[in-house]
């Protein structure tokens, strides 16, 4: 199994997608970063060198993650799109391990991009002068909070692709979920008691989120990863059940 994670992540790093997605994920953040930036001294933006600014800061990283998430998405629908489904069979026999192998390696480098993401935020606000870099519960609770939020997602990212193997719309689906349909619930008074189940909503949730009816950090995360089992297992019962020829 380790010998199977290692080859996917040689193939995450040799794969020209993987460092445009990376690339797409580090100009969303500086732009959520700018954004951040020009609004400090409006009305309701947090004041200059305050924690409330940093943390904002700190948090913008997190659009970074979903370009993860279609980059998951890609290392199991990429096998059939560019029919090496066969080869990849045929090489692993137990098609479960093979998904098992990509969910693992995309859970590996997720939380690394993380971290590379959320220097460039505080960098940018120190250098700027907009804030001070100091530690505090706060901060550690980000630090270890959004990585772990990039591992989620990214193995989010392998059980949607697994589930659906048309890789067009495996990648329109989160994109349309999380652009889409997430951001209208809230927008409805009778639905907005749904939002915090859903995977945006617990994602807040576990970054510290304190929106209305928002579950407590733990709680969020085993929801957001029984969605994810299983979705994972579904996804994984229809490839080993695949016929690839």
């Amino acid at each position: 199994m380790t010998a199977l994670v290692r080859a996917e992540l040689r193939q995450l790093r040799s794969t020209r997608a993987t460092w445009a997605l990376l690339g797409v994920a580090l100009l969303l953040c500086l732009t959520m970063t700018a954004i951040v930036l020009a609004r400090v001294g409006g009305i309701d933006a947090p004041p200059r060198g305050s924690t409330e600014l940093r943390d904002m800061l700190l948090g913008t990283s997190g659009a970074g993650m979903l370009p993860v998430l279609v980059l998951s998405v890609l290392t199991v629908t990429g096998e059939f799109h560019h029919r090496t489904a066969t080869s990849a069979f045929l090489a692993v026999p137990d098609r479960r391990r093979l998904v098992a192998a990509k969910a693992v390696a995309c859970a590996v480098l997720a939380p690394v991009v993380a971290l590379g993401l959320m220097i460039v935020p505080p960098t940018v606000g120190a250098l700027s002068g907009a804030i001070e870099l100091t530690f505090d519960e706060r901060f550690a609770q980000l630090l270890g909070g959004v990585p772990l939020m990039f591992a989620c997602w990214a193995m989010l990212g392998v059980a949607l692709g697994a589930v659906i193997r048309n890789q067009t719309v495996a990648v329109v689906v989160p994109l349309l979920w999380f652009g889409v349909v997430e951001t209208l619930v809230p927008a409805y008074p009778a639905l907005q008691w749904l939002h915090p189940w859903l995977p945006g909503g617990l994602t807040d949730a576990m970054g510290g989120g304190d929106s209305p009816g928002a579950l407590p950090a733990l709680a969020a995360l085993l929801v957001f990863l029984a969605y994810t089992v299983v979705l994972l297992l579904a996804g994984t019962r229809r490839i080993v059940r695949l016929d690839v020829t």
